[in-house]
């Protein structure tokens, strides 16, 4: 509250050698009783009444100041002053002039309880500095003039920046104010004067080689298309900007039973978004590491900018020719240093060789071959199994070598299986050849006895006919 004072003149009652005269003779008319009520009422000491040549009684007056604090620039301030004198507020309508700086701004009428609220607009408060504010009364009949001053500070207006979707740490710079925005994706910078700045924004700040978030412009939501623009800072204001975020993440394959499985048997996966768009293939020249997955992106929606994630789908995930997906089934949205676990139709087979002939379970280096002809080989333990893992769905082929002839042998694979291969070793080649042998040595001795008796069935039918 500020005050101030005027000096004031003692106040007298003066009355006239012609009244004085009057009175006496009305004092002794008692019956003039108009007279009497005439001058019933005591004399009031602020009176400012008097007839001609009398002296004006002048009171002193101040006027009390409300300067609001905290004031931003771009909007306007509004003063409250109040007129009073040492009995209270002038109740008569009296004109306030307010002075800005030296510069009178504006006057108006005080109320019935002496105040008037003075209005500074916000174009005569075009910079964040102390001004000072000077309110006068230049006086009145009976009012001696007053005046109060006052200091007016002015904040810096603060221009927001607010980026959909969210994201921190993109920098901005408006003027030489250089900020950049939190968590909540906003960056605040305060503006001292009014005016056209350039507003620049800098949307990737680490361009290292590790670098996890990758974002790009959209658009403004007051309709601007470029990154860098113009704007008329008349007071504090907030723009939004719409960006597409990317994100560095990784692919982790699991099998049914939720172990993981070897990304280096993967010979190419393929994810896709829906659109067309930002669909991502992964081979073994192109990793996980080596691409930027969409994450979402800002979408006008009415008169609001909205975040429209983007969501990845498993097309196809490729494993020796095989597919181990069902195209479609599993989605994802990726997220900064995010993991998308993708489960694959992966399958073991159980083999048990058997000799061909006895049965016995026959070891040795059992050779299976993948739908795209890959061969592996694997040796299999003196009980006659040997077990393959992650096998894909698909037509295989086995082979048992080094300790018997065994021809390649078709297997399809659709599930968690057990199958049995039954092999010729050696020792059946053997016993076969053996077995042969012997047959043709009774063949060929049975023939020579047959020989024999049909020769003396031969001479003794010669011998009778003659």
């Amino acid at each position: 509250m500020y005050e101030h004072s005027a000096s004031k003149s003692p106040g007298r009652r003066v009355l006239s050698l012609t009244a004085a005269l009057s009175l006496l003779w009305v004092c002794g008319m008692a019956f003039w009783p108009a007279a009497t009520a005439a001058f019933s009422a005591a004399p009031s000491p602020i009176a400012t009444t008097s007839k001609a040549n009398a002296p004006i009684v002048v009171l002193a007056t101040t006027i009390t100041l409300e300067v609001p604090t905290g004031s931003v620039l771009g909007n306007d301030v509004t003063v409250k002053a109040q007129l009073r004198t040492h009995d209270g507020p002038v109740t008569t309508g009296e004109h306030l002039s307010l002075v800005l700086d030296g510069a009178q701004v504006r006057s108006d009428k005080t109320d019935a309880a002496g105040n008037v609220p003075l209005v500074i607009p916000a174009k005569d408060l075009n910079e964040a500095r102390a001004y000072t504010v000077l309110v006068t009364f230049g006086g009145a009949h009976g009012l001696a003039p007053s005046s109060a001053t006052a200091p007016l500070t002015i904040l810096a207006a603060a221009i927001q920046i607010r980026t959909i979707p969210p994201l921190p740490n993109l920098r901005f710079t408006l003027g030489s104010e250089t900020a950049l925005t939190g968590p909540d994706g906003i960056a605040a910078l305060p503006i001292p004067k009014t005016g056209a700045y350039q507003l620049t924004s800098d949307l990737n700040p680490d361009v290292s080689a590790t670098a996890t978030v990758k974002a790009s412009f959209v658009r403004w939501l007051d309709n601007v298309y470029t990154a860098n623009r113009t704007i008329d800072v008349v007071g504090p204001a907030t723009f939004i900007m719409g960006v597409r975020v990317a994100y560095r993440a990784s692919v982790q394959y699991v099998g049914l039973d939720n172990r993981p499985v070897d990304p280096t048997l993967v010979n190419q996966a393929r994810f896709s978004t829906g659109t067309g768009t930002d669909d991502i293939v992964l081979n073994s020249q192109v990793g996980a590491k080596d691409v930027w997955w969409t994450a979402a992106s800002a979408v006008r929606f009415g008169t609001q900018l909205t975040a429209s994630n983007t969501q990845y789908r498993a097309l196809s995930v490729n494993i020796h020719g095989a597919e181990v997906v069902n195209r479609g089934q599993q989605a994802w949205t990726p997220t900064e240093n995010g993991v998308w676990t993708i489960q694959v139709l992966l399958y073991s087979m159980t083999v048990q060789t058997r000799d061909a002939i006895f049965g016995t379970p026959v070891s040795g280096q059992l050779k299976l071959s993948y739908p795209d002809g890959v061969a592996v080989e694997q040796r299999v333990d003196s009980n006659g199994k040997v077990t393959f893992k992650n096998l894909p769905r698909g037509q295989y082929q086995l082979a048992l070598g080094s300790v018997a002839y065994s021809p390649p042998t078709p297997v399809a694979l659709s599930k968690v299986q057990e199958s049995t291969l039954r092999v010729i070793t050696y020792m059946d080649v053997a016993l076969v050849v053996g077995m042969l042998i012997l047959i043709m040595t009774l063949a060929i001795a049975r023939w020579v006895i047959l020989s024999r008796r049909m020769r003396r069935k031969a001479i003794s039918r010669v011998r009778v006919t003659a």
